[in-house]
């Protein structure tokens, strides 16, 4: 559990000044969630893994590729 809350806090710490690569990482992994029959909206308006729960303009950041729960990120 104290390894995923340290992941979730690096994903959200990075969002906030991405690097080329993280920002270029997280663009390609937003067009695979956003194509994803997994994507939900809460009533405020932000998108979230029906899976995980995540939200997903934090989520992308994350430097691992298994984060997604159905490996979609993995290529």
């Amino acid at each position: 559990m104290l390894e995923k809350f340290k992941e979730i806090a690096k994903a959200w710490i990075v969002s906030f000044n991405p690097t080329p690569e993280q920002k270029e990482k997280a663009e390609s992994r937003i067009e695979i969630c956003n194509s994803c029959e997994h994507r939900r909206k809460n009533v405020t308006g932000f998108y979230y893994c029906g899976l995980c729960g995540c939200p997903l303009n934090k989520k992308i950041f994350t430097e691992l590729k298994s984060s997604c729960p159905k490996n979609k990120w993995i290529k």
